[in-house]
């Protein structure tokens, strides 16, 4: 796979509640920020598991559980939203503070 083409250029933002969160493994925190920057761009992220996992170069479902760790402490919101010609997901992070 070209390189240009997975790994975008652009800035990404995690906020230092994501940052020194304790619960997040070092590449969730990456996650957020690729999300961010993603959400940034577009005001919403609909990228896909198997994007994230080519860009990171883990398995989709490896993606799915970081996602889901996200979830849980409030740092992203997941909408499913159904289409004619597919499923996706569309993301929003959070930029706001945890206690």
């Amino acid at each position: 796979m070209d390189d240009e083409k997975i790994k975008p250029n652009y800035w990404s933002i995690t906020p230092a509640t994501v940052r020194y969160d304790k619960r997040l493994p070092g590449n969730v925190k990456a996650l957020y920020g690729e999300i961010s920057a993603l959400t940034n761009k577009e005001g919403f992220c609909w990228s896909s598991n198997k994007y994230f996992a080519e860009l990171y170069e883990v398995h989709k479902n490896t993606i799915s559980e970081w996602v889901s760790i996200l979830k849980k402490y409030g740092y992203i919101e997941i909408e499913i939203v159904d289409s004619l010609d597919r499923k996706s997901t569309r993301l929003n992070s959070s930029h706001s503070d945890r206690s």
